[in-house]
């Protein structure tokens, strides 16, 4: 069985729009240089074995790249090519469930996200397993060892990766947030007559206020001239003048490379000052917050609230 090593957070379907025969440029952030190269969108946005889990059988450590991913960017790849047509009109369930998955996929599914949950989860396990030994009597049960590192010698040192990648994949279906998602408006904007074109990066989603107020939005470049976007009021932008143009997508740009962590994607090198003053200007997105950190840690501990 095919088990890929290349995990993309950034997948190639999507890096393919800002490619032109075959190629498309990568700024990336070196020990504070911007350094430009040439790359395939196969040959960029990934990172070796990212989602693997580390100690189990070959075949279930990648299933997360090899049958969730996949299963997310194929779909997706569906579509995106729905919205770049501008066939958006009337969305089946399927593919627009299939957008929304790929959207809540750009929030988690990057090398520093993954981090973040797979420590949180080593946390967790590490706060579970003190409680044990600090109050085994109560925890053993009939036919348990008679002390408490025995008990813990017969658990699965691999429990916290796993438990990181089905926090990520419940994440990326999540139905709280899908819903918000699904209850804006959705469409397009192109920009023609821009003289700058959209860039892309390792953080490509804006989603600044979050969901459900009347100021929610979602942004997303899904090509050089073109914006994916999702609003909470209708949005009539049709007939832009260039001015305006020209304004919106170096306004959009900011947000895109102020966001990056160390990727800025584009169909050339005209922006590459451009990036060198705003790549990482953006604090990261808080993925757990610190009251939910909390009560995992006491629900770890044994404790109620």
């Amino acid at each position: 069985m095919n088990n890929p090593r290349k995990h993309h957070y950034i997948p190639v379907f999507y890096l393919r729009q800002w490619a032109t025969n075959g190629f498309l440029c990568e700024m990336r952030k070196i020990r504070g240089k911007i350094i430009v190269s040439s790359k395939a969108p196969d040959g960029t946005g990934f990172q070796k074995d990212l989602y693997k889990i580390e100690g189990i059988p070959t075949d279930v450590a990648q299933h997360f790249e090899r049958t969730f991913m996949h299963m997310v960017d194929t779909q997706a790849a569906v579509a995106m090519r729905k919205i770049l047509a501008g066939t958006t009109a009337t969305w089946p369930t399927k593919e627009r469930d299939a957008w929304v998955r790929f959207i809540l996929s750009l929030i988690f599914r990057n090398p520093e996200a993954v981090a973040v949950v797979k420590e949180e989860m080593r946390r967790i396990w590490n706060e579970s397993i003190q409680a044990v030994r600090d109050d085994y009597d109560s925890y053993r049960q009939p036919g348990d060892p008679d002390t408490a590192e025995e008990y813990i010698a017969r658990t699965d040192p691999n429990a916290p990766a796993i438990a990181g990648s089905n926090f990520l994949q419940s994440m990326m279906n999540s139905g709280p947030i899908a819903n918000g998602i699904l209850k804006l408006r959705w469409g397009r904007i192109n920009f023609p007559h821009s003289r700058w074109t959209l860039v892309t990066s390792d953080r490509p989603l804006d989603l600044p206020h979050g969901l459900g107020s009347k100021d929610s939005y979602i942004a997303l470049p899904v090509g050089p001239r073109t914006l994916f976007v999702g609003t909470s009021d209708r949005l009539d932008l049709r007939d832009l003048s260039a001015a305006r143009q020209n304004e919106m997508v170096r306004d959009i740009n900011e947000r895109t490379v102020s966001m990056a962590r160390q990727y800025v994607w584009a169909i050339d090198d005209s922006a590459r000052e451009f990036v060198r003053k705003y790549i990482g200007t953006l604090p990261e997105r808080q993925l757990i917050s610190d009251r939910a950190r909390q009560l995992a840690i006491q629900q770890a501990r044994g404790a109620n609230e």
